[in-house]
């Protein structure tokens, strides 16, 4: 074996095993490469759940993340104002724009300013892992102090009408430095098609809009005017809803949207940390033309899942009263074994999310109950499936699905231990029919349809229900 392949072996064989035991290999490497790679294939034989390997392939992977930067005089600018400060950016979000012809498809990746020191909130990911600016550096060289760039941004979304929908918090850590905005770009030419400055009517000193789901409601694939963004505000504990047609927003809240003080603690990888944060993770129903969708959401900080049927949601009325009907929003009887984070949801109506324990990738029917007995295993992974924030299905240009998931050691961010010296970051990939070829997702029973519980909990119409928020309105 080549000085080549053994290097690029033990790439391999560094990838996968826990980081603890690279000490150990090294050791090992003072008597020879043989006995190195004897060590760790009796490892991989041996140790259990060492050797097992994910069904999702990694795509990319960091210990730091590093960016381009127009010219080294602004590398040079954005160190010495503390713009940039090497190993503090952490990625949350992962979409995908595959392209035809002899453009490559680009990895959009998106890093929020929890603090100074983040140069790019949203960029492209290069073949060399270096994150470049989107759409250009312009948009992010101002931390703060331009409204019309980019401030932070959590997630986003990329819709059928090929346009990219960022959702900008506005907040450098708690401050709220601009407005919050939603912004979209046309991915054919990267140019600004909309914004939307939310009006400060529609959020409350402690929100912070992080997820963006989009709902195209044409009946066409190029009938793109009708389209709403439901948007998570993870601690304002609500729902900004965005009619892009006309232009305007309002805010919605309910019960559902607050986390769980039960669920507010987190153990991965033995580390623990307290965050008690709201509504988080979203997903849309499959859209058929002229039909209502369900939207599935969940706060970080519980075990339940929720949905709403979006027609609720798209009521106009909320403009007047924010308040949700108590029973217009419902919660499945069943819960999941601990937190999630992310979700998507597929053309057949499977939903995918990540657990934190055993820290993985399941997968559910919607045609089948909310329950543990119709969680699915897809991955799982003690080192590299620790934490899944951002996760997305894209359909690639042979029409085929696949599930995008970007994953992080999201503990070590909160308690401050987190380390260049072992990977940290990682973007997954597979194609949907590989992942649930290795599963019983795509089994239900003959009577039931997608969404089939969803439909069933919740009314068309909400009954009738004199309802009131809050101690001083019984006064």
């Amino acid at each position: 074996m080549s000085f080549r392949d053994h290097n690029r072996m033990c790439n391999t064989l560094f990838s996968y095993y826990d980081p603890f035991l690279l000490d150990i290999y090294k050791s090992e490497m003072q008597y020879g490469i043989e006995r190195f790679f004897l060590l760790s294939y009796c490892l991989a034989c041996c140790w259990p759940g060492l050797g097992a390997r994910s069904n999702l392939r990694i795509v990319k992977q960091w210990s730091e993340l590093q960016f381009a930067f127009p010219s080294e005089e602004a590398r040079i600018k954005a160190l010495a104002n503390k713009y940039y400060v090497p190993g503090d950016s952490v990625p949350i979000d992962v979409d995908v724009h595959h392209r035809s012809g002899a453009q490559k498809s680009r990895i959009i990746m998106s890093i929020p300013r929890f603090d100074v020191g983040r140069p790019v909130t949203l960029g492209i990911v290069g073949e060399d892992g270096v994150i470049s600016g989107y759409p250009d550096y312009s948009w992010h060289d101002n931390q703060g102090s331009n409204c019309e760039g980019l401030t932070s941004v959590f997630r986003v979304a990329i819709d059928s009408c090929q346009r990219l929908w960022v959702m900008d918090a506005g907040k450098i850590g708690d401050d709220q430095v601009c407005p919050p905005q939603l912004l979209a770009f046309d991915l054919n030419s990267d140019q600004l098609i909309y914004r939307h400055k939310v009006p400060s009517k529609n959020y409350i000193a402690s929100s912070l809009f992080i997820t963006p789901v989009v709902d195209v409601r044409g009946s066409g694939p190029n009938d793109c005017a009708d389209t709403f963004v439901y948007v998570a505000d993870v601690s304002g504990f609500g729902l900004l809803v965005v009619d892009v047609a006309r232009d305007r927003s309002w805010r919605v809240t309910h019960r559902y949207f607050f986390p769980y003080p039960s669920h507010g603690s987190f153990t991965i990888d033995g580390e623990s940390f307290d965050l008690m944060d709201g509504v988080l993770g979203m997903a849309l129903s499959p859209y058929m033309p002229g039909a209502d969708r369900f939207l599935y959401f969940h706060s970080l900080a519980s075990t339940t899942e929720n949905v709403v049927r979006t027609s609720v949601l798209r009521n106009d009325s909320f403009i007047h009263d924010s308040n949700a009907n108590p029973y217009s929003i419902n919660e499945f009887p069943e819960e999941r074994p601990n937190q999630s984070a992310a979700e998507a949801m597929d053309n057949n109506g499977v939903l995918y999310f990540g657990l934190m324990e055993p820290p993985g990738v399941f997968c559910w029917n919607s045609a089948t109950e909310f329950s543990p007995k119709n969680f699915h295993q897809i991955a799982i992974d003690k080192e590299t499936l620790q934490f899944s924030s951002g996760m997305k299905v894209v359909n690639n240009l042979k029409g085929e699905q696949e599930l995008w998931v970007l994953t992080s050691s999201f503990q070590r961010v909160m308690t401050g231990t987190l380390s260049s010296d072992r990977i940290n970051f990682r973007i997954h990939a597979e194609k949907i029919p590989t992942l649930l070829g290795h599963t019983a997702c795509l089994s239900h029973p003959k009577d039931r349809y997608t969404n089939y519980q969803a439909d069933r909990i919740s009314p068309h119409k909400a009954k009738y229900y004199q309802y009131k928020y809050g101690a001083v309105a019984f006064l």
